[in-house]
């Protein structure tokens, strides 16, 4: 802006308006700058409240994360002290079947169904990785001959006519002491 000359300088009425718009652009900028700091400060507030409640839902989620892996491992343990006693039990339950079993053999002599129940007593002896399955001293001594043990089964095989009735598995009409008692697996002490 030029100012016009007068008598003394610059004219007053021309320096005063210069500096009325001057301080009213200056008031405008430093009101916009003052509600621009208010709003940028509002900002950096909700900015604040969102990162601690970030950082607490981290806190939350890590002891989450930690309670899981502690009950998980506290699972585990139970789930593998629940199997060594279950292993134990099946073990004390094979020693007494063994025992059982040999009394069996030395009572009565050997025949296919005790055969079959000792081919049982070995695997559940390789389960178990117990050296007390049933003594062989009792066992037939009959040599292996797969020729005669495929066609006995061949002929079994021919004779069957009758197809398994899982019915009457699962609903039996005899009494389950009677079955065992047919297969030799209870006896009668009474006799």
């Amino acid at each position: 802006m030029k100012f016009s000359n007068v008598k003394n300088g610059y004219s007053p009425s021309e320096v005063e308006e210069y500096l009325k718009r001057i301080r009213t652009v200056y008031d405008e900028t430093l009101v916009e700058q003052r509600d621009r700091i208010f709003t940028l400060k509002e900002q950096l507030n909700q900015t604040e409240l969102k990162l601690a409640e970030y950082e607490a839902q981290k806190e939350r989620i890590s002891k989450a994360i930690e309670s899981a892996l502690s009950k998980a491992d506290e699972i585990e343990k139970l789930t593998r002290r629940k199997i060594a006693n279950e292993i134990a039990s099946l073990r004390k339950f094979h020693k007494l079947w063994v025992e059982h079993f040999a009394e069996i053999l030395r009572k009565y002599p050997l025949d296919e169904d005790l055969e079959r129940t000792n081919e049982v007593d070995k695997a559940m002896a390789e389960l178990l990785g117990e050296a007390d399955s049933t003594p062989p001293t009792s066992m037939k001594s009959d040599a292996f001959n797969p020729i005669e043990m495929m066609e006995k089964h061949l002929a079994g095989e021919e004779a069957k006519e009758e197809q398994f009735d899982y019915d009457a598995a699962i609903h039996p009409d005899e009494n389950l002491e009677d079955i065992l008692k047919e297969l030799g697996i209870l006896f009668d002490d009474k006799k």
